[in-house]
């Protein structure tokens, strides 16, 4: 197989200091791209930058706050290499402790990096993706949006980005820009902390290194790669599609508080899932469940039925 060239087409890698950023930052200087690693961080963004030009690529080092200075990012790509394609979503801080113990601003802290950040570098760097006529916005979210006790803020803003991905998935299609979302597993330094099981840390260190999400994310980013607009889950050399799925529906007698509570168990039965990519799927489901002449009128694939 030849090696996805990338022609020197420009990229951000926001958090690209250490872990598994900095993986993504040399995986795609090292097919060619030119690369501005942000890390608010500047030692260890200057540390990535060093290996990436002693490897022969081309970077520069950027440590703006994605939260608070997202456009200086994108003009520091701007004015290093004139141009930029992709916007690789990677910032992200966490700690640990229960919602109603950890401290406000901790909190806050957290959920902020990862949501302010990739609202504020993805608005700043839209227009010149879609000049660019290959842009590419990668996302990283996380499975912890499925709930893990005592790590609220950081669930909370990755699906905080879920759901943004998935939106702009289908508003940026128009507009020639591929946006995909990814639910990453790796070991990293952040996550480390999660796993005190040296057992665990071995399996992990062998099996999901984060060079391996880096190759999936450096294929996405290509040019030439038209796979996108979906959520995937990726560990080492595996990765699958996410989608909310819902159980079997079910109806009660009337809309009252008593006919649900005569219903309970029934509607916590297991049953056969259905996947959901978008809220218009759900919504079609829903109605023609209800009001089965739908089934005709509503649009069986539409992004948006409501429209």
């Amino acid at each position: 197989m030849t090696d996805l060239d990338f022609k020197g087409r420009v990229a951000i890698v926001t958090g690209a200091g250490q872990g598994m950023g900095r993986e993504h930052a040399k995986m795609l200087a090292s097919r060619g791209a030119r690369v501005v690693v942000n890390d608010v961080n500047a030692a260890n963004a200057a540390e990535a930058v060093a290996e990436i030009t002693n490897s022969g690529g081309t970077a520069v080092v950027d440590s703006h706050n994605v939260v608070t200075e997202a456009p200086e990012i994108v003009q520091t790509a701007l004015d290093s290499f004139g141009q930029l394609d992709i916007v690789v979503n990677n910032a992200g801080i966490n700690a640990f402790g229960r919602f109603w113990e950890m401290e406000s601003d901790t909190w806050w802290r957290i959920f902020d990096v990862a949501v302010k950040g990739v609202v504020g570098v993805s608005r700043a760097a839209m227009p010149h993706l879609i000049a660019s006529g290959s842009g590419r916005l990668i996302n990283i979210s996380s499975n912890g949006v499925m709930g893990v006790p005592t790590d609220s803020a950081y669930n909370a803003a990755k699906a905080a980005i879920w759901g943004l991905g998935i939106t702009l998935a289908a508003e940026a299609r128009e507009v020639g820009v591929q946006v995909t979302t990814l639910m990453p597993v790796a070991l990293t330094p952040m996550t480390e902390d999660a796993f005190p099981n040296p057992v665990i840390k071995d399996a992990m260190r062998t099996t999901v290194p984060a060079s391996s999400v880096s190759a999936f994310v450096t294929w996405l980013a290509h040019q030439d790669t038209t796979v996108f607009g979906e959520t995937f889950e990726i560990a080492g050399v595996a990765a699958g599609r996410v989608a909310i799925a819902g159980m079997p529906r079910m109806r009660v007698e009337s809309p009252t508080p008593e006919s649900w509570a005569d219903s309970g168990e029934t509607l916590m039965k297991d049953g056969e899932l259905r996947a959901f990519r978008n809220a218009s799927e759900s919504f079609r489901d829903q109605m023609v469940y209800l009001a089965p002449e739908l089934d005709d009128v509503l649009p069986a694939n539409a992004a948006d039925v409501s429209r």
